[in-house]
């Protein structure tokens, strides 16, 4: 035996764990591709010149966003004075900018009900992802950030437990090895942050985006966006209270500096109280 064999041999194989990890940190960490239909929508929706016939035309096209557009126009939460019959005149209603986040929802969703891949979690996730995105409207609101940026970044805090998920069926399925679940749970734990990030940079979504995604648990590292990050800090605080797709928490955002600093106070969260667990289930219904 040789000794360049002999080393070989008697070097131990990398830990699943870290395997994955390192995997996740490559540059080829299987980040997906944002969908066509949603590069376009967003483009478009982020230039105030973009006649509303051309994001309907791309809507059009697409049954089940168009069907899921009409929807959300004519509901309760929309609150039509007469029904809403064409996309045109939904766009119109909801805003080029709520199409925006109805189109990223709906392509968020999709891609979780894979059970094969996500396994329960993939609902968890869809729930958990749009009740903070509905949170982080309403704390961006009473903030002073934009409600239509908070929405989206609520949506994708978690995405990158997404691409994990996915990096650690891939793993099993080319190796056959299986990371115990403490591990999962360590990996969603400690890399989806920075992953999700890195998922955001990909798509090249702007970087008020990125940032509140990337600094969800940890707002003060933001840099250039700190108060969207501390809109999704809070959100995500928040939506655990609340146990949207998540255990529910019951420590108190009160306490927590980064409430006072957004402006909120007990009576707004006393009346977040009341509204937010039948928000979530209009929201839940109409999107996922």
């Amino acid at each position: 035996m040789t000794m360049t064999t002999a080393c070989a041999a008697d070097r131990a194989p990398e830990p699943p764990l870290e395997s994955v990890r390192a995997r996740l940190r490559g540059s080829d960490a299987g980040i997906p591709v944002l969908p066509g239909i949603a590069a376009r929508v967003i483009e478009l929706a982020g230039n105030v010149d973009t006649p509303v016939w051309r994001i309907a035309e791309i809507v059009s096209k697409d049954q089940i966003l168009a069907a899921r557009l009409l929807g959300l126009a004519n509901s309760a939460y929309c609150a039509p004075l007469q029904a809403i019959s064409t996309i045109h005149e939904a766009i119109v209603r909801m805003g080029t900018a709520a199409v925006r986040n109805l189109v990223m929802t709906v392509c968020f969703s999709s891609r979780l009900y894979d059970t094969q891949v996500y396994g329960a979690n993939g609902r968890r996730l869809i729930d958990h992802g749009i009740g903070t995105a509905y949170l982080a409207r309403i704390v961006a609101d009473r903030a002073g950030a934009s409600p239509d940026e908070a929405f989206l970044y609520g949506l994708l805090h978690d995405i990158g437990k997404l691409v994990i998920l996915k990096a650690v069926h891939d793993y099993r399925r080319q190796t056959s090895a299986v990371l115990r679940p403490d591990d999962v749970s360590t990996l969603l734990a400690e890399e989806h942050a920075e992953v999700g990030g890195r998922v955001l940079a990909r798509w090249q979504l702007p970087l008020s985006i990125q940032e509140p995604v990337l600094c969800h648990h940890d707002y003060g590292a933001a840099t250039v966006h700190p108060r969207p990050a501390t809109v999704s800090y809070m959100a995500n605080r928040l939506s655990h209270r609340y146990g949207f797709g998540v255990d529910a928490d019951d420590a108190a955002p009160a306490e927590d500096p980064a409430f006072t600093s957004l402006g909120l106070d007990e009576a707004w969260l006393a009346d977040t109280d009341q509204r937010a667990p039948g928000l979530f289930e209009i929201a839940r219904t109409m999107l996922a």
